[in-house]
C-alpha cells in the first residue's frame, strides 16, 4: 500500500470516522480534540457538546462520567477500566499517550468498546480478569511475582515507581509502618532488575543478636572466635553478590556495625570478621525501616552519612488504610491460599469485603492475612457471609465513623448489615460530592479509585437511594 495514503489527513480522518470503537482525542491539557461518530452512538451525544471542552467540565456537566485522561498524562502510560456510560451501555475504556520526539506528551486517544452484550455472569468475570492483567501487566510481567496485588492508584503508583528503579544499581530505602509489605516491594525491584538470576538474600538486622550480626553480615575467617567453623564463613554480601542484599528493619543496626556498613558501602569491599584481607562485591543494597531515621540521627543513634547512602532512592509505601481498593482483592487472594493449604472451596460475600474495608488496620496486610485465616477456621459455612467477631478489642478495630454512621443511619431495631453498610456509604458519597467539584475529588477524599466511586454511585442511584 501506498505509505503516502497515511499522509493524507481525509484517509485517516476516515479510518476514525469508521472506526466500530468509538474514539476521542485530547490534547496535552485535557481538551477534547476529536470525538469520532461511534462514540457520538455510543453516548447520545453530539460531538459538538465534547469538542474543545476540558474534561474535568465534561465531567461537572454529567456528559461523562470518568475521566481517565489525566491519569494517563500523569502516568505515561496506557490505563484500562470498565464503565457504564450515562446512556446505560457497558464500555471498556482504554487510554493511550501520544509522545513527541522529545519523549512529551502531545495527545491522548482514548478507545471506548461497546461490551453491553457479553455482560453475563461468566463473562464478565473472564472480562475482569482481562482487564486486570492488561493493565498490572505493564507493571507485573515476573512470574515470580504474580500474586502482587495492584488495585489502589497509591499502590501503582508505587510499583511504577520501583518498575523505574529497579533496572538500575542504586541503593533503595523502603519506608512504611509495620507490615506493609516492604519486602514485596524489595523482591519486585530484584526480580525486575539485571540481578533478577543472581542470589535476592535477606536478613532482619533486629531478630539477630548484636554479637552475631556482624559475623552474619560480613562472614568470618576460621578460630576468629570460639565455636567458629575451623573452614571461616562467608557473610551475606559475599553470598548475594552480583545480586541483591535486602537489609530490613535497618533502623535496628547498632552504631558500630552502621560503620561496618557504610564502609563497605563506600568501597564495595568486605572484610570478614578475624581477617585484614578485603574482597571486592558487587551488591545492589535495599533496606527498609518502620522508624524515622532523621529522628534517630538527631538522637545520635543512627549515623547521617549512612543515611544518605542508603537513601538514594526512597519509596514509602502506604499503609493500608491509604489503599482499601486493595482490601477486596486481598482477602480473595487470601482466601485462595487456604482453599489451597486446607483443600476446601470457600468464597466470600461482597457484604464480608465491605465490612473488611470499613475497619481498621493498624498491623496493614500482616494483620488482615491473620484476620482472614481467623474467619476461614472459625466460620464453618463455605460462604464468609460476614465478619465474625469474637472479642472486645476486634469490634474496637472498627473505625469510630462506622459505629457512629449505624447508631444514626439505622432503625436501632434493625440488624441488617448489609443495609447498615449500604447506608454508611451512602451517607459518605453524599458528604464527599458537596466537598468535591468532581467525581475525581470524591473519589480522592474516600480513598478510593475514581472508577470504584463511579460504580457505587450508579449502583446506588439505579437502587434510588442516592
Amino acid at each position: 500500500m501506498n505509505d503516502m495514503m497515511f499522509a493524507n489527513k481525509d484517509f485517516v480522518f476516515s479510518i476514525l470516522e469508521n472506526s466500530y470503537d468509538g474514539i476521542y482525542i485530547t490534547n496535552k491539557d485535557s481538551i477534547t480534540v476529536y470525538v469520532n461518530k461511534a462514540y457520538e452512538n455510543l453516548t447520545g451525544h453530539k460531538r459538538s457538546e465534547y469538542i474543545g471542552k476540558h474534561m474535568d467540565d465534561l465531567i461537572k456537566s454529567g456528559i461523562m462520567k470518568v475521566d481517565i485522561t489525566g491519569d494517563v498524562i500523569s502516568s505515561k502510560k496506557s490505563i484500562t477500566v470498565t464503565e457504564e456510560l450515562v446512556s446505560g451501555k457497558n464500555v471498556l475504556i482504554t487510554g493511550n499517550p501520544i509522545f513527541n520526539d522529545q519523549n512529551e506528551i502531545i495527545a491522548v486517544v482514548t478507545n471506548v468498546r461497546d461490551i453491553s452484550e457479553i455482560i453475563s455472569l461468566e463473562k464478565k468475570e473472564r472480562l475482569a480478569k482481562e482487564i486486570i492483567s492488561r493493565y498490572q501487566k505493564q507493571i507485573f510481567d515476573t512470574a515470580t511475582m504474580k500474586n502482587i496485588i495492584c488495585e489502589s492508584s497509591n499502590t501503582i503508583s508505587v510499583f511504577n515507581f520501583a518498575a523505574k528503579v529497579a533496572p538500575k544499581d542504586s541503593t533503595v530505602l523502603l519506608t512504611g509502618e509495620t507490615g506493609v509489605g516492604k519486602e514485596v516491594v524489595a523482591k519486585y525491584i530484584h526480580y525486575n532488575s539485571l540481578r533478577k538470576d543472581n542470589n535476592y538474600i535477606k536478613i532482619n538486622c533486629g531478630a539477630i543478636p548484636e554479637n552475631l550480626l556482624e559475623s552474619e553480615l560480613f562472614g568470618y575467617v576460621g578460630g576468629a572466635f570460639t565455636g567458629a567453623d575451623p573452614n571461616g564463613k562467608p557473610g551475606l554480601f559475599e553470598l548475594a553478590d552480583n545480586g541483591t542484599l535486602f537489609l530490613d528493619e535497618i533502623g535496628e543496626l547498632p552504631l558500630n556495625l552502621q560503620s561496618s556498613l557504610l564502609r563497605v558501602l563506600q568501597d564495595g569491599e568486605v572484610t570478614r570478621v578475624g581477617s585484614t584481607k578485603t574482597k571486592k562485591v558487587a551488591v545492589r543494597l535495599i533496606a527498609a525501616t518502620n522508624r524515622n531515621l532523621k529522628k534517630m540521627i538527631q538522637e545520635k543513634i543512627f549515623r547521617e552519612d549512612l543515611y544518605y547512602r542508603l537513601n538514594v532512592i526512597s519509596i514509602n509505601i502506604p499503609p493500608l488504610r491509604e489503599r482499601r481498593d486493595d482490601i477486596p482483592p486481598l482477602a480473595e487472594l487470601f482466601i485462595k491460599q487456604l482453599n489451597k493449604k486446607y483443600h476446601t472451596q470457600k468464597k466470600v460475600s461482597e457484604t464480608f469485603l465491605l465490612e473488611l474495608m470499613s475497619m481498621n488496620w493498624p498491623g496493614n496486610v500482616r494483620e488482615l492475612s491473620n484476620f482472614i485465616e481467623r474467619q476461614y477456621i472459625l466460620n464453618e459455612s463455605d460462604i464468609l457471609s460476614t465478619v465474625y467477631v469474637n472479642n472486645l478489642s476486634q469490634k474496637e478495630n472498627f473505625h469510630n465513623h462506622l459505629q457512629h454512621s449505624l447508631e444514626n443511619a439505622m432503625d436501632p431495631d434493625s440488624f441488617n448489615i448489609e443495609k447498615a453498610v449500604s447506608s454508611i456509604e451512602v451517607s459518605l458519597i453524599k458528604k464527599a460530592l458537596k466537598k468535591s467539584k468532581n467525581t475525581k475529588e470524591a473519589a480522592k477524599l474516600l480513598g478510593i479509585s475514581q472508577p470504584t466511586f463511579s460504580r457505587k454511585y450508579n449502583k446506588y442511584k439505579n437502587q434510588g437511594i442516592l
